[in-house]
């Protein structure tokens, strides 16, 4: 059985699904595993649809909330505008301010070169709150695009979960979504030698004073050794 981690994780986001698509399973190994875990939403969503963006912006809302609570989470909401955070000169003081109250001791977040401005510009905010106070740790691509792992967490029993969560956001089509985290899954899992289970791939780019941050992280797939083919 795996460590308790006795820790508070905030996973901070773009937008209101993508926790559950990028790091779903590890929040929820993450709540087994007695963490608190925080999912921080940067915008409202409201450009995700083709209904008016007040209209989507609450049921996003609250389809974030379904997510939330199926993973086991808290939610925040910063509630910025969707596609505009790139110049949103109001967004890393709102961030920051939400942040002093979180008080993590991790932050997951956007890979710097995910496909997405608001990820992008996200991915820079969070550094910047974070400072010397917080690790961050970096989600990985849209199906693992241009992203190298460091670190690898085995969710194969949290997969299903994960798809739950996914599939709360039904105003984005989710199934696309499950079927894409499937494929990803199964491919980081396969990289660590589990040809059966389901992973998910995250980078730490180690900064003073936090160098090592294995402790703040659910287990790994378990090692699988290889051995040469005995010749007859």
């Amino acid at each position: 059985m795996a460590a308790k981690i006795d820790r508070h994780v905030a996973v901070f986001m773009a937008h209101p699904d993508d926790a559950e698509i990028y790091c779903g399973g590890s929040i929820r190994a993450w709540v087994r595993m007695g963490a608190r875990v925080t999912i921080m939403v940067a915008t409202d969503g409201s450009r995700g649809g083709v209904d008016a963006p007040e209209v989507l912006a609450r049921l996003r809302a609250d389809e974030a909330r379904a997510g939330a609570t199926a993973l086991g989470a808290g939610l925040v909401m910063l509630g910025r505008q969707d596609g505009a955070l790139a110049e949103d000169a109001g967004f890393l003081p709102a961030a920051a301010a939400a942040f002093r109250d979180l008080v993590p001791d991790l932050i997951v977040a956007h890979a710097p070169n995910d496909y997405h401005s608001d990820h992008r510009a996200l991915a820079r905010i969070a550094v910047d709150i974070a400072s010397f106070r917080q690790p961050v740790l970096w989600a990985d691509t849209m199906l693992g695009t241009a992203f190298t792992p460091t670190h690898y967490v085995d969710v194969t029993a949290d997969q299903a979960a994960k798809e739950a969560a996914i599939l709360c956001h039904q105003s984005q089509e989710p199934q696309v979504f499950v079927d894409r985290a499937r494929v990803s899954g199964r491919y980081r899992a396969a990289q660590c030698g589990d040809d059966a289970g389901f992973a998910e791939a995250f980078r730490h780019d180690p900064i003073y004073p936090y160098a090592d941050i294995r402790d703040l992280l659910p287990p790994a797939p378990p090692l699988r050794h290889m051995r040469d083919k005995v010749q007859p």
